[in-house]
């Protein structure tokens, strides 16, 4: 029963199947009946034009289908790759850096705190500093911000 609904498919077949999985691919499949849709509808138009029997048709669908899933993987595999190294989603401390503000406090054995968007971040800074200083965040580590003084600026 089921081979005989394999057997004897033409271009029309192929064509319907691939707009039926386009379809589907609208609902969220994340891609994957993108591209077996376009593999379909890409044997229904060569079928059109190049008559084949079914066993070639399926093995066309096969190759088809797995050369553009693996095209596809590869290309956004590496639009992905690219993208993560320039993410800040959550590191939050990472969205500091170059930001500038002042000294809550002055700096006494290296450490300090300055207040950044609504919250008072620990301070790592080389220099002695007095409170009110214009800083620049040049690194972050763990919960604690390093921060240089900005050139030309004195206390406020």
């Amino acid at each position: 029963m089921m081979s005989e609904l394999l057997h004897g498919w033409s271009h029309w077949h192929w064509l319907i199947l691939g707009c039926l999985l386009l379809v589907l691919e609208l609902l969220g499949t994340a891609g994957l009946l993108l591209w077996t849709g376009l593999a379909a509808l890409l044997v229904g138009l060569i079928s059109w034009v190049v008559p084949m029997g079914t066993t070639a048709q399926w093995l066309l669908f096969a190759v088809a289908a797995s050369l553009t899933t693996f095209a596809w993987w590869r290309i956004q595999h590496g639009k992905d790759s690219e993208e993560d190294s320039q993410r800040t989603l959550n590191q939050r401390m990472s969205r500091y850096l170059g930001r500038q503000t002042r000294l809550l406090q002055a700096v006494e054995n290296g450490s300090s705190r300055i207040k950044l968007d609504d919250t008072v971040w620990p301070v790592r800074c080389e220099q002695a500093l007095a409170a009110g200083v214009l800083v620049k965040v040049v690194a972050a580590d763990s919960i604690c911000l390093t921060v240089e003084p900005v050139a030309g600026d004195g206390p406020q």
